[in-house]
């Protein structure tokens, strides 16, 4: 899928994204764009330590949790995934659907980045002329 994004959701179970980082029972993987949502995998992590939780999801751009612990975000964000905690459990659909609203509209330049955009492309501000 061009212009996509791979995103994370931990999950005790179904389409849930209501996992803590270190004790969720697997990762739904999906491949997001601005029209399109496809699950591509289902990754189990029970037995799993942090570092290799992180190295579980390291070809993803974006993680849902629900919570996670200090150290761990840390080998989330080294890894090169950008964890977004949500306040309440959610359904993992739903938040990709917000996410595709972003997509569509305006990503900030990381996301766009992540997305394939050129760099021409991702520039957001340009200087008043003199």
């Amino acid at each position: 899928m061009p212009g996509s994004i791979r995103v994370a959701c931990a999950s005790r179970g179904g389409e849930r994204v209501d996992g803590h980082f270190g004790s969720c029972r697997r990762f739904l993987v999906y491949r997001v764009s601005a029209d399109q949502v496809r699950l591509i995998d289902a990754r189990t992590a029970d037995d799993a330590a942090s570092a290799d939780r992180a190295v579980l999801i390291e070809d993803c751009h974006i993680l849902y949790i629900r919570s996670i612990g200090g150290p761990a975000a840390a080998k989330v964000v080294k890894a090169g995934i950008h964890p977004i905690k949500i306040l309440e459990d959610g359904n993992a659909p739903e938040l990709l659907a917000q996410l595709q609203k972003v997509l569509a509209a305006s990503p900030p330049p990381w996301l766009a980045k992540a997305m394939g955009a050129a760099p021409q492309e991702r520039v957001r501000y340009q200087r008043p002329p003199p």
